[in-house]
């Protein structure tokens, strides 16, 4: 039975986009927003600044790597049975081209491609204001008891 005072997957994604429960904590951090939300897809947009460089004065791949990270498992998890989270197995990216201040919004669109009981896949891309892609990444997720 659905504890009443936790949301689904939907409705926390939902709260989270109006601005009813605030954003992570590394959110937060690394300036992810979470703007879109519909089952089974997310939308973040993420602006790299020099604060996200690493030594080659690109940001840094952990910074594409957490935003595809979070919309992937986002998106699995707006279709997630009561009582259930899924997290990261297993996280793949490739990355196309480097990513700078100057590179202006990203968008991160993520798709669920299969949610199972104990098992969800899902896919997805980060490009910039003009549609370029900068990176592309895939994700498992495992399903695990909400505590």
């Amino acid at each position: 039975m659905k504890d009443q005072m936790t949301p689904s997957g939907m409705e926390y994604f939902r709260k989270m986009v109006s601005g009813e429960i605030p954003r992570t904590p590394m959110g937060e951090l690394l300036g992810l927003r979470l703007v879109e939300v519909d089952e089974g897809r997310v939308v973040f947009t993420a602006q790299a600044t020099s604060a996200h460089n690493n030594t080659t004065g690109y940001a840094h791949g952990g910074f594409t790597a957490t935003l595809l990270d979070s919309a992937l498992g986002c998106a699995i998890n707006t279709l997630a049975q009561d009582g259930k989270v899924y997290t990261t197995l297993e996280l793949k990216i490739n990355y196309l081209r480097p990513i700078t201040a100057g590179v202006g919004p990203l968008r991160c669109e993520a798709r669920a491609l299969h949610v199972g009981k104990r098992v969800g896949m899902a896919e997805g891309r980060v490009v910039d204001g003009q549609g370029r892609l900068y990176a592309h990444g895939t994700t498992t997720c495992i399903a695990i008891d909400r505590t």
